[in-house]
């Protein structure tokens, strides 16, 4: 056995090449636009009065992009036990709106294990659509578990 393949055989399934993360999926409406908007203290028209909205380059308002980020995070702490947020590292780019009423589903998969501070990490893709509307796509890197640590 070599050294990487004894390297994936000892880590958490979950862990592995070729591995789907859960998907999560959630209904954008206008009200959760605005109670994101409430939390975070960003009232940008864009985000909450669709008269301004409606006269901007979407027609119409759309969501927050740290709310769509926030909805990655909750992927990526589901599939590592609530470890992403201590652990995990994150790059995005953000390439489409989602606007009220959408429905997003953020998926991702394990493309790979790397060595990363010292570490071995699942180097995951993660994307968010909404329909056919690709909304972001990222890189994620989460320190593994083995087996015998869980």
């Amino acid at each position: 056995m070599t050294t990487e393949s004894a390297a994936q055989a000892a880590v958490k399934p979950c862990f592995r090449p070729g591995f789907g993360l859960p998907v999560l999926e959630r209904h954008v409406t206008q009200a959760v636009i605005d109670a994101y908007a409430e939390a975070s203290g960003d009232f940008n028209p864009i985000h909450v009065d669709p008269d301004y909205a409606g006269k901007g380059p979407y027609g119409r308002t759309i969501a927050h992009g740290l709310m769509t980020l926030a909805y990655a995070a909750l992927m990526l702490n589901d599939w590592s036990d609530g470890k992403f947020d201590e652990f995990g590292e994150l790059e995005v780019a953000f390439v489409g709106p989602v606007f009220a009423d959408d429905t997003v589903e953020m998926t991702g998969t394990v493309e790979e294990l790397v060595m990363r501070n010292g570490e071995i990490n699942a180097r995951c893709t993660i994307s968010c659509r909404c329909g056919e509307r690709k909304i972001l796509v990222g890189t994620v890197y989460q320190p593994v578990e083995n087996e015998k640590a869980s």
